[in-house]
């Protein structure tokens, strides 16, 4: 799939190659969580377990992990 092709907002992998790993994390944690979802009847319903509250946060802090390391560094300030 090209750049043009991906949904808007979606995160263009492989645009760093510091961040390969960390867009690679991202996935797995992603299918896990997601992976949880689909077999957990209280997740379904809206009212979480510990587990899937664990997968998802795990999902969100290394899917934002990844995110920052596609983002520019910012000037240094004086």
């Amino acid at each position: 799939m090209t750049e043009e092709e991906q949904p808007e907002g979606a995160l263009v992998v492989g645009t760093s190659t510091g961040a390969a790993p960390l867009d690679a994390r991202a996935a797995e944690a992603y299918t896990a969580y997601v992976s949880h979802l689909h077999g957990c009847l209280p997740c379904q319903g809206g009212d979480d377990c510990a587990p899937g509250t664990r997968l998802r946060e795990a999902w969100k802090t290394a899917r934002n992990t990844s995110l920052r390391a596609h983002r520019p560094a910012h000037p240094a300030t004086t």
